[in-house]
């Protein structure tokens, strides 16, 4: 009877890995928005330790057969007093919208320049951008902007990663307490 329950449970748990193993995968590329010298227009304005903008535009995706590619021009907005960020763009497919919560913003200034670190955790991301990263969410890390003396912004650089789905860890998760749980207790019970 016991070794009936025993291989119940490791059936069960290497099914749990199985499932968590064999789950769809995030995309292994990343969308890439970017924009350099005059292509950026928009300026940041900072306020004590905050900073903010209500629109840097010229982003463009930089990503070959990503979503978006080539159909336009993407707007960054952002605000670190309410930790709301959002990206819009291609008005030729009724204007995506990626929005997002900055979840870290550290500045650095260094010759007259600062550098503005955000990291974004993107909760909402259009249909084809979730379908290319084969996931609902996406982060940024290592966002960085360039503001001049004027805080007119000169270089942007965003990259939305795919996040992990929840789902994928829990049956994973599920799956390695079920064995660590089946190993343990044969070791507390070697007469098992």
């Amino acid at each position: 009877m016991k070794q009936s329950i025993v291989k119940r449970a490791l059936l069960g748990a290497t099914a749990m890995v199985a499932l968590a193993l064999f789950a769809a995968p995030a995309h292994a590329t990343s969308v890439d928005f970017s924009c350099g010298g005059s292509n950026c227009t928009g300026t940041v304005v900072q306020a004590g330790s905050n900073y903010s903008t209500s629109g840097i535009g010229g982003l463009v995706q930089l990503i070959a057969g990503g979503p978006d590619y080539n159909t336009g021009a993407f707007t960054l907005v952002f605000d670190t007093s309410t930790d709301i960020a959002s990206l819009t763009g291609n008005a030729a497919a009724g204007n995506d919208t990626l929005l997002g919560t900055i979840i870290g913003a550290t500045p650095l200034t260094s010759n007259g320049q600062t550098l503005l670190a955000l990291n974004v955790n993107w909760t909402s991301l259009p249909a084809d951008f979730a379908a290319f990263l084969n996931s609902g969410a996406g982060n940024s890390v290592g966002s960085v902007i360039y503001l001049d003396q004027t805080d007119a912004a000169t270089s942007v650089d965003f990259t939305v990663t795919p996040t992990p789905e929840p789902a994928t860890f829990a049956m994973l998760g599920s799956g390695l307490l079920g064995l660590c749980g089946l190993f343990g207790r044969k070791a507390f019970n070697p007469l098992s």
